[in-house]
């Protein structure tokens, strides 16, 4: 899900002809597991095109990080969720063991 100061670039159309124009050069195989990956099934989309440098408030108005090839990568679901997985995320219990949240990593 897009944090809140990014999901304005993401549901722009600008970004949208982006991503797919990105995703349709790299004819849909994911740049990782490099396994074709169709563009939707049942609506949903399938595919993810990556920031290599994550967005942040500073840099989200630039526009060699936000729609510069060379700062994109097409990604099926489950390698983008792999390469977020290895971010370090920690999980805050309270005092009887129950999930209360996750600690993000901070972009700045």
């Amino acid at each position: 899900m897009a944090k809140e100061f990014a999901r304005k670039f993401y549901n722009s159309t600008r970004w949208r002809k982006c991503a797919k124009a990105f995703a349709q050069s790299k004819m849909f195989v994911c740049e990782m597991c490099h396994n074709q990956t169709p563009e939707k099934i049942d609506g949903d989309q399938r595919y993810i095109v990556h920031h290599k440098i994550p967005l942040t408030p500073k840099n989200i108005n630039d526009p060699y990080i936000t729609c510069g090839w060379d700062n994109l990568m097409f990604l099926c679901l489950e390698c983008h969720n792999k390469i977020h997985s290895k971010e370090r995320r920690r999980m805050l219990f309270d005092d009887n063991g129950n999930l209360v949240g996750i600690d993000e990593p901070k972009n700045n």
